[in-house]
């Protein structure tokens, strides 16, 4: 059935769907192309006729492992949009912000007749909150701080095309029955990343009041030494020198494209554990880096966590070499610093060994320190360790991995994640839906607890109460005191 919204940018047709209005691909912001390529998002202006939101928007431009570039385009800033037929007119929002490493994904769909990975029905659905998902430009077009080197760039885009998504929300989510002082961003991997970074980002903070961060891959970011480190090489990789940088306005993006797999291969050798594009903590824009920074004030609710075994998906991947880069996080560490950590994983470079190193130092580790930050600047802070894995995920060595909480929480449709729980399907639905529940509850008041759900205790550093997600729930008193204890007196090496 076909159902309207007037907003206050312009009529939109969307469909409903069991009981939910739902609306796919619109523009939040004008085509970052032509003369907005590399330039701060503009608004999107008024549209005169009714606008079609029946289908997904193109993804943003990217290398993608399966697709090749006509499925994505550099005119990528749209949102989707699913509001229950029930809403009101104080409706909880929540914004999802896709993962990817700041290269690849988004919030559209994987191939433009299919469904989206992150399709967000059954969360509107199950929770009575309006969901929105958003775009935003990745890789070069997105995370590459170019302006010293040129005026003709600006920096932090992808982190201001997010922040622009926000603003649209609040301007307009009232026409769908939403509560634009009530918006929860909630998002995975650099998707997490990102809104631990909007928590220090000071036009960001008025444009919502709770977070949800999962598998926050912390240790991507760059300072202003680093960024120019990777500008440098980028260009070169795009043959052009520094005083001719503004050169590539006018590359195609097949030739950034491929500038952009050089850059993968130079910051797989030289630096550890990090995305190729990554926010850049100036101190200006983007205020500290978020297991170092200050939170008094802040004033906003927070559910975070990890799971149990997110390295393994590099390891098994091939994303990371254990026995190249055992070395060269080794290399970065004092000598008692070295020792320490050779003690704590004494299997090194043996792939299980290296997946649980990865585990630590990339997700459990800092997200300890990011909640305790937190809960010490007097906010509200849940946290979370995913521990269920499928027979499948099981065979394949992967366990508890990195995204292995995506299934459950959207019952993901798309290949190939659909595959790792074909036979498991109704026990991914009874934690997906759970997980929905917690995830919504915490968005309309700030709190995950509600009936027929395990309880759910703050984290404190007297009691660092954790909620553990498996086939059955548990809240369990330092879940991760081993974590905590292998890694004393190194945080400040490592993060």
């Amino acid at each position: 059935m076909t159902t309207f919204v007037t907003t206050a940018f312009g009529k939109l047709e969307g469909r409903v769907v069991d009981g939910v209005r739902t609306f796919l691909g619109v523009p939040f912001a004008k085509a970052p192309v032509g003369e907005l390529r590399f330039r701060d998002p503009q608004l999107i202006g008024a549209w005169e006729h009714t606008l079609p939101a029946l289908g997904y928007a193109k993804d943003p431009m990217q290398n993608n492992l399966v697709l090749g570039p006509e499925f994505f385009s550099e005119d990528c800033l749209y949102l989707n949009i699913w509001a229950p037929e029930t809403a009101g007119t104080d409706t909880p929002v929540m914004v999802w912000i896709p993962g990817g490493a700041f290269a690849v994904g988004g919030a559209g769909a994987v191939k433009p007749e299919g469904p989206s990975t992150y399709d967000c029905h059954a969360i509107a659905k199950e929770t009575g909150n309006i969901v929105v998902s958003a775009s935003y430009r990745l890789n070069v077009f997105g995370f590459l701080n170019l302006s010293g080197f040129s005026d003709r760039f600006e920096d932090n885009l992808g982190m201001k095309d997010i922040v622009m998504a926000l603003r649209w929300v609040r301007e307009t989510i009232g026409a769908f029955g939403g509560d634009a002082g009530n918006v929860t961003v909630f998002g995975e991997s650099a998707g997490g990343e990102a809104i631990s970074a909007l928590m220090l980002i000071d036009e960001a903070l008025p444009l919502f009041r709770k977070a949800i961060i999962q598998s926050n891959c912390y240790g991507s970011f760059y300072t202003p030494q680093e960024e120019r480190e990777i500008c440098e090489k980028y260009l070169e990789f795009a043959g052009l020198d520094t005083e001719n940088a503004a050169g590539l306005l006018d590359l195609p993006y097949e030739t950034l494209l491929e500038a952009n797999k050089k850059l993968d291969a130079f910051v797989a050798v030289n630096f550890f554990g990090r995305c190729s594009f990554c926010p850049v903590v100036d101190g200006v824009y983007l205020k500290d880096f978020p297991t170092l920074a200050e939170y008094g004030g802040l004033g906003k609710p927070v559910l975070l966590g990890s799971n149990k075994s997110e390295g393994n998906f590099q390891v098994i991947s091939g994303w990371s070499d254990a026995e190249t880069l055992t070395p060269r996080l080794l290399r970065r560490l004092t000598p008692d610093a070295r020792g320490k950590l050779l003690a704590n994983y004494p299997s090194l470079p043996s792939l299980p060994a290296f997946g649980e190193l990865l585990t630590d130092v990339m997700y459990t580790f800092p997200k300890i320190r990011h909640a305790e930050r937190l809960a010490a600047g007097g906010n509200a802070v849940y946290v979370y360790r995913f521990d269920y894995y499928t027979p499948v995920l099981e065979k394949l060595g992967l366990f508890a991995c990195h995204v292995s909480e995506m299934l459950p929480l959207f019952e993901v449709k798309t290949d190939p994640f659909r595959q790792f729980y074909l036979g498991s399907e109704e026990e991914v639905h009874e934690i997906g839906t759970r997980m929905r529940a917690y995830w919504g509850n915490f968005a309309r008041c700030g709190d995950p607890n509600g009936e027929g759900l395990a309880a759910w205790t703050p984290y404190t550093q007297d009691t660092r109460d954790t909620l553990v997600i498996n086939k059955a729930d548990k809240l369990v008193s330092d879940a991760e005191a081993e974590i905590r204890r292998r890694f004393e007196g190194l945080d400040r090496v490592l993060i």
